[in-house]
């Protein structure tokens, strides 16, 4: 008299599935071996209970293959392996298996992964490009006398009147931070520009250079605190003489 665990298992031993990856259009190419551990108890039932087995198994790695990327292959078999290797047990007809799985590609769904890869790195590079050709442009702007050139080279204006015109869009591109793209020591440089620019009189700034060099040589950094003097003494050099015609 046949075994009915054996009955099932032969229909069980290898059967296959198109399942749905993350990406609409691309499927994974699943082969199911499943392993009966009980079965019903006569072989009438036998060809019911395993096309629940496979019914139930193509249902739970459907479930999971959707949400899957088909751009990582092997961690996607390691992942379905795992959940497949686990004991599954069918209520009606009773029945207790696991399974192992290899899951591929067929040709068409891997060119339709390399095309998909492909125009991600394009996409990716044309963002950078673009980032960087932003960054610059704005870069440039955030000077007057750069606002002021685009200017002389597309129209002739009345520069008198758009001096103040230039100084304003200089302001607004220098104040530009793209979020997320600076820490905490941008931060604290802005507050420091910020703080500097709210003196007005040369003076006044001569006296924040003394402090911000004198801190620096009492935290030892007599480089920083150099670099500092220069940078005053250049600013000194640029101020008119008192008095002067």
């Amino acid at each position: 008299m046949p075994d009915p665990s054996q009955e099932v298992q032969a229909q069980v031993e290898r059967f296959e599935a198109r399942l749905d990856s993350v990406h609409e259009g691309i499927a994974f190419h699943v082969v199911f071996h499943a392993h009966v551990r009980s079965a019903p108890a006569t072989v009438a039932d036998a060809d019911e209970a395993a096309r629940a087995v496979r019914i139930a198994l193509r249902h739970e790695a459907a479930d999971f293959l959707r949400h899957q990327a088909a751009t990582d292959l092997h961690s996607v078999q390691d992942l379905l392996a795992r959940e497949m290797a686990n004991p599954h047990t069918l209520v009606a007809p009773e029945v207790r298996y696991d399974a192992r799985v290899d899951v591929t590609l067929l040709p068409g769904d891997r060119a339709a992964v390399e095309a998909l890869l492909a125009a991600q790195r394009e996409q990716s590079i044309a963002i950078a490009i673009r980032r960087k050709e932003t960054e610059a442009v704005a870069e440039e702007l955030s000077e007057p006398a750069a606002v002021m050139a685009r200017w002389a080279t597309t129209d002739a204006a009345d520069w008198g009147k758009r001096a103040g015109e230039a100084k304003s869009l200089a302001e607004l591109f220098a104040a530009y931070r793209p979020p997320g793209r600076h820490g905490v020591e941008y931060a604290l440089v802005e507050a420091v520009r910020e703080f500097l620019a709210s003196f007005p009189e040369p003076a006044q700034k001569q006296m924040l250079y003394g402090l911000l060099g004198a801190g620096m040589q009492r935290a030892e950094r007599p480089a920083h605190a150099a670099r500092v003097e220069e940078i005053a003494g250049a600013a000194e050099g640029t101020r008119a003489p008192s008095g002067s015609a």
